[in-house]
């Protein structure tokens, strides 16, 4: 990917002031000068705009998300955890797959907390996602978290989570809240 930045702002000699154009030059970091007008600046900006998205977005989630798993232990369901990841960003942070129900839905069909989830046939291939993860502890920064079962294949709850912000901070916790693994950004 070429890397671009503003070398200078210059100003043409033209006939009339009407046509004057403050020209700009741009260098490609491979050492080409490229000199143009406004609208040139503005396709500059424009595609330094979406190259800066595309850096924020990261790496494919599927890369993202095996090297995290290279690094927990015990590991986690990686389609699972993408699926999870292209929901939670094509929505701004604010779904989860429908496969997820938060505590007071799996309790209002029958549901009690310490028993298994899939005890109750409406429940059946569910997980426990979207309450809100209250940073008793203080391992997070300060902010509104929510959170979701990661890997819960019925029976007890287990230990796995993903925690999960509305500015689309992510971390995995394999050790039920001891520890936590940051998710980069992925696409």
């Amino acid at each position: 990917m070429l890397g671009y930045y503003l070398q200078g702002i210059q100003r043409c000699r033209c006939d009339s002031p009407d046509e004057q154009v403050a020209l700009i030059r741009v260098r490609t970091v491979k050492g080409i000068t490229v000199t143009s007008g406004r609208i040139a600046a503005g396709i500059f900006f424009l595609a330094a705009s979406l190259l800066l998205v595309v850096q924020a977005q990261g790496q494919p989630c599927e890369q993202v998300v095996a090297a995290l798993n290279a690094r927990l232990s015990p590991g986690i369901d990686q389609q699972e955890l993408v699926d999870v990841l292209r929901l939670l960003d094509s929505t701004n942070n604010a779904r989860l797959p429908s496969k997820f129900v938060t505590k007071r839905e799996a309790r209002s069909l029958g549901w009690t907390p310490g028993k298994d989830l899939w005890s109750v046939s409406a429940l059946r291939g569910s997980s426990i996602g979207g309450d809100r993860f209250n940073n008793l502890e203080g391992r997070l920064p300060d902010k509104k978290w929510r959170e979701a079962d990661l890997d819960y294949k019925g029976g007890h709850r287990g230990v796995k989570r993903l925690i999960f912000s509305q500015d689309g901070k992510r971390f995995v916790t394999v050790d039920h809240y001891k520890t936590f693994a940051k998710v980069p950004a992925c696409r």
